[in-house]
């Protein structure tokens, strides 16, 4: 997730640093100030917060068969697994874990991942921790990558025992063995010194090594590391990671080009990249780029197709992309003039944070309560 600091700061920069194309008597934030006409002087992309490192990892989808089995005879063991899968496919979890025990029993690592997954989830409906963790130590010891990535998230959460120091032992097996998840795992545990020594040299070789085996996630995050201490490097791998369809990254790339002091200004690709991540569903992207059609700015002028954004946007949970399209129902620019409905966006927008922004919400939502009878604020509210 990006962070909420960074990105109300550079959404500010997005809209005030820019004014040349404001369109006349139009109100509300971002509307009167215009969008993209002039650099600012300190506006920077929103940046990506890494996320907790727990969060990062996700294994058994799907499983892989990647382990060799130590019986005689593979085709007998590998058959056994797929029974386990078919169970576990057809959600018959409680049979799954049988097959899977059986069949782990027999020399499949596969089915032991699966049996651990099983436990852990409490799929099969009891959660046991213990057991889970003795099932992916099964699979660990003959070099199942999922086993080493399960192991570590399990370590870096203090399950069944397991310690960070774990956790860094079982994630480096993971990334020796190929895993970029756990490569960007260990990037974070570098970065933050947990259970590591901390070192952003070692991060970033990471990130690297994870970037150059095409996870767009570990280069829009070396983008991450390099925003501030190298923008224009920053910059080619947001834009590398948008071009393997990574929406936020398109997102920061976008604003870059319109307000980072340090980035040559580009409209068009601007433009380009903000449409991508408003195309693939990503809500502030939305709303921004519906600006950008608003004002016709880069992009064919249109009051619906912005409205249309804006409604997106703020479908989607967008606090800004929720104001604008509050104050294009309230103007019936593009979309049917709605009192009812503008105050209902307008009241789901909140705060901004920024005394200037929260002033014009308040102009709105007061010029919206003077406008409606006391039954309809009080659907309003209720709705919230």
């Amino acid at each position: 997730m990006v962070a909420r600091s960074r990105r109300n700061t550079e959404r500010r920069n997005w809209r005030d640093n820019c004014g040349e194309c404001a369109r006349p008597n139009s109100g509300g934030r971002g509307f009167h100030r215009g969008l993209i006409g002039r650099l600012g002087t300190s506006g920077r992309a929103r940046r990506g917060s890494v996320a907790l490192v727990a969060a990062l990892l996700t294994v058994f989808a799907p499983l892989t068969v990647s382990a060799a089995p130590t019986l005689t005879n593979p085709a007998e063991i590998q058959t056994n697994f797929e029974v386990a899968l078919n169970a576990y496919n057809a959600g018959q979890y409680g049979q799954a874990l049988s097959l899977s025990q059986t069949a782990a029993n027999l020399g499949s690592t596969d089915a032991a991942v699966m049996a651990g997954y099983i436990l852990r989830y409490g799929k099969a409906g009891t959660t046991d921790m213990m057991s889970a963790r003795q099932w992916y130590e099964k699979a660990a010891a003959k070099g199942h990558p999922d086993a080493f990535v399960a192991l570590g998230e399990m370590g870096l959460r203090g399950q069944a025992g397991l310690t960070q120091t774990d956790a860094v032992s079982y994630l480096t097996r993971a990334s020796d063995a190929g895993r970029t998840d756990a490569m960007r795992a260990l990037s974070d545990l570098y970065r933050t010194g947990q259970g590591v020594t901390a070192s952003t040299a070692e991060s970033e070789r990471l990130l690297k090594s994870a970037s150059q085996s095409f996870d767009a996630e570990a280069t829009k995050r070396l983008g991450d590391s390099l925003f501030e201490r190298d923008p224009q490097t920053a910059l080619k791998h947001y834009e590398t990671a948008a071009r393997a369809g990574h929406l936020e990254a398109a997102y920061i790339a976008g604003v870059m080009y319109a307000t980072n002091f340090e980035i040559r200004p580009d409209s068009a690709k601007s433009a380009a990249l903000l449409k991508q991540a408003a195309m693939g569903g990503h809500a502030a992207a939305m709303a921004d780029y519906g600006l950008l059609v608003y004002q016709g700015y880069a992009a064919a002028q249109s009051d619906e197709k912005a409205a249309e954004w804006f409604r997106r946007s703020a479908q989607a949970g967008d606090a800004e992309g929720q104001f604008l399209y509050a104050f294009t129902l309230a103007k019936g620019e593009g979309a049917e003039q709605n009192f009812e409905e503008a105050y209902y966006w307008a009241l789901k927008s909140g705060e901004s944070g920024v005394d200037e922004y929260d002033a014009d919400r308040k102009t709105l939502r007061e010029g919206l309560e003077g406008k409606l009878d006391a039954a309809a604020i009080s659907r309003v509210r209720a709705r919230l």
